[in-house]
């Protein structure tokens, strides 16, 4: 079958009407996009920011759609479902990540922007057991967002294991930070959040947070030891070793972003204490159904802007210049 939707050509380049073939296979759906956000890292897609970007380039890692054809092997989704596709599309499901249930861990898994690609098109091909029925009370609109950013920062909370009302902290309030306030906030926790942004503070406060003006250093100092918790979502450089200060002494922080710069670390913030450092990659397919069903029981969602897809330029260029509060939903 043929697809349309929209390519970026070469680096940094704008999207054109672009068409590609797929062939639907035993285990696949074919999914009629209604929802792709345009994300930060879609834009560092487009610029190929970590060296593997595969051009022509179909962006869009968060979509959700109706399915509209199943494959003879599909048994669980059926055409008129509501689905959402994240950022992997599939796995080889023999290997020992996917025997054990993390499959995003999987050497062989397929990838959207390095190996298929994604949202910004009228329709998708994907492993069936990569897309998700949305539970009845997600809107799909403010919902999109939750596929990958959302999955990355919760199944980055949950591996902590932390006990209700723990003192937690989130660093930056954008595409995953205002979600990791959400989640961190609805599991019972005392959440501060780090920005550079005072204008967020106030959606800050609605979501559940406490906000710090990280640009004065001398606020930072006044929460050495303070948090169990601290969920870095920048993907700008920043100070580690202030950060790992302000954890407990068996505190734990994990990053769910990729600064393009090094991050430094003095080694005596880890071995005079018990504190750990530990990354996140989106999650597996059974924490994205935790993930949404916690979505749907305690109302999470996106703070979304929907543009229509036939404006995707316009679309690219503001999420590129930060003109956008938080994320940016193109619909149709």
């Amino acid at each position: 079958m043929q697809i349309r939707g929209y390519a970026i050509n070469d680096v940094g380049g704008r999207a054109e009407p672009f068409r590609y073939e797929r062939t639907l296979g035993s285990s696949d759906v074919l999914v009629k996009i209604t929802h792709r956000s345009l994300a930060r890292g879609d834009i560092q897609f487009i610029d190929n920011a970590w060296g593997d970007t595969r051009f022509p380039l179909v962006p869009g890692h968060e979509i959700i759609g109706l399915v509209e054809e199943t494959g003879s092997e599909v048994t669980d989704l059926h055409a008129g479902d509501r689905v959402g596709i994240g950022y992997q599309q599939a796995a080889c499901f023999e290997c020992s990540f996917c025997t054990r249930g993390i499959e995003q861990l999987c050497a062989s898994q397929e990838v959207i922007a390095v190996d298929r690609h994604g949202g910004l098109a009228e329709h998708i091909v994907v492993d069936g057991r990569f897309a998700f029925r949305l539970p009845p009370q997600l809107d799909s609109a403010t919902s999109t967002p939750l596929l990958s950013s959302g999955l990355t920062v919760y199944a980055g909370i949950v591996r902590a294991r932390l006990p209700a009302g723990s003192r937690v902290a989130v660093l930056g309030a954008g595409g995953l930070g205002h979600l990791a306030i959400q989640f961190l906030y609805k599991m019972g926790h005392g959440v501060t959040v780090f920005s550079h942004s005072p204008s967020k503070s106030g959606l800050v406060e609605r979501l559940g947070g406490a906000f710090v003006d990280s640009s004065d250093p001398r606020r930072l100092k006044e929460y050495q030891g303070a948090f169990d918790f601290i969920v870095s979502t920048l993907n700008v450089a920043f100070d580690l070793d202030a950060f790992v200060r302000m954890l407990t002494p068996q505190g734990q922080l994990c990053l769910v972003a990729s600064p393009l710069e090094r991050l430094s670390l003095s080694g005596g913030q880890l071995n005079n204490s018990r504190r750990s450092i530990y990354g996140n990659y989106i999650g597996s397919r059974a924490e994205t159904v935790s993930m949404l069903e916690f979505s749907a029981t305690h109302g999470i969602k996106g703070v979304v802007e929907v543009m229509p897809l036939a404006r995707v330029n316009e679309a690219i260029e503001r999420v590129r210049r930060r003109d956008v509060e938080i994320a940016l939903v193109l619909d149709g």
